[in-house]
């Protein structure tokens, strides 16, 4: 189960703040309605605005129903108190090879358009944008991945985009570049070697890795992720002389060690390893760098989820969705 903790809910019960999430349906918003459904209780449905890509409805684990707008309907519901927006909506890297490379980029701008003028309007007095690992793919022009540098590029431009529009109304802004994360409402179980490697763990494996290369990682749970942003964006002294930060975990580990450790935290630690002969091919590094990261985590005292706990979480949550006991 995801919490804030006791001091964050109760400046949150405190303050009229609305809040805003667009991209509610996806992992990171799901995960933020749980923590806001729990520190609100009663309050939710009056202060929170979930909005996706089409209208519906999202339960909390209370059992309250909450409607889902379109974006550009949910944001015209913010009236004259000050809000904070959590901004997750995106066409994923994933999305990439299913449209072409115009029309990804058109519609990310699109949402970016129509979420900044939104925030240009001064109703908005912190904004979380989900920014990307990513990023530092295009900066650096590594070519690690194409549809990454792509991802990255675009991530690049709300950043830059944001962080003016903030300046200029006096909105705090936060904008983690999320590397790995880990953590329940984890989606797209394939997608993500944490939870592909659960799956197979809790299935009785074998444990099938793909990679035929060494592959490095290091995660963040998403509670700490949501709580430290939440902290920031509710601090009135909160000032960042570069709002953007890289997310990234205690320890750097290899999928091969990542999955031994997983198969001994679900007690299957003689789970065979699948994997393919590792080639000459260079590495897979994908790690940001935690000096900001951490300092912010001090700064709030916010003791961050060490990689057992977060392959235990993950593990939870995935079982429950699979209905594996």
């Amino acid at each position: 189960m995801l919490t804030f903790t006791p001091a964050t809910t109760s400046v949150l019960r405190d303050t009229d703040y609305r809040i805003l999430i667009t991209g509610a349906s996806g992992w990171l918003g799901r995960a933020l309605l749980e923590m806001l459904a729990g520190a609100l209780g009663s309050q939710v449905a009056e202060r929170l605005i979930l909005c996706g890509s089409k209208p519906g409805s999202l339960t909390t684990r209370q059992g309250r129903q909450l409607p889902v707008y379109p974006l550009a309907n949910g944001l015209a519901l913010l009236d004259h108190r000050p809000a904070l927006m959590f901004h997750f909506a995106f066409l994923t890297k994933d999305q990439v090879g299913n449209m072409t490379e115009q029309a990804y980029v058109e519609r990310n701008r699109a949402i970016s358009d129509t979420v900044s003028r939104a925030v240009v309007s001064g109703r908005v007095a912190g904004v979380m944008l989900a920014s990307s690992g990513a990023v530092h793919d295009y900066l650096s022009s590594s070519h690690r991945d194409g549809a990454a540098n792509l991802y990255g590029k675009l991530k690049a431009e709300d950043e830059a985009r944001f962080a003016e529009i903030c300046a200029t109304v006096s909105a705090r802004l936060i904008a983690p570049r999320i590397f790995n994360i880990s953590g329940p409402h984890i989606n797209k179980f394939d997608a993500y070697a944490l939870s592909a490697i659960i799956v197979d763990a809790l299935r009785g494996g074998p444990i099938t890795l793909k990679a035929n290369k060494p592959v490095y990682r290091s995660y963040f749970h998403v509670g700490d992720l949501l709580e430290l942003a939440m902290r920031c964006l509710l601090d009135d002294d909160y000032t960042a002389v570069a709002p953007f930060f890289d997310t990234a975990g205690d320890v750097v580990v290899e999928v091969g060690e990542l999955a031994r450790k997983v198969g001994e935290i679900l007690d299957c630690p003689d789970a065979r390893i699948v994997r393919p002969a590792m080639s000459d091919i260079p590495d897979d590094r994908y790690v940001g760098n935690p000096d900001t990261l951490r300092a912010l985590l001090r700064h709030y005292e916010i003791d961050s989820l060490p990689l057992t706990g977060q392959i235990s979480s993950t593990a939870a949550f995935i079982a429950q969705s699979l209905g594996i006991a």
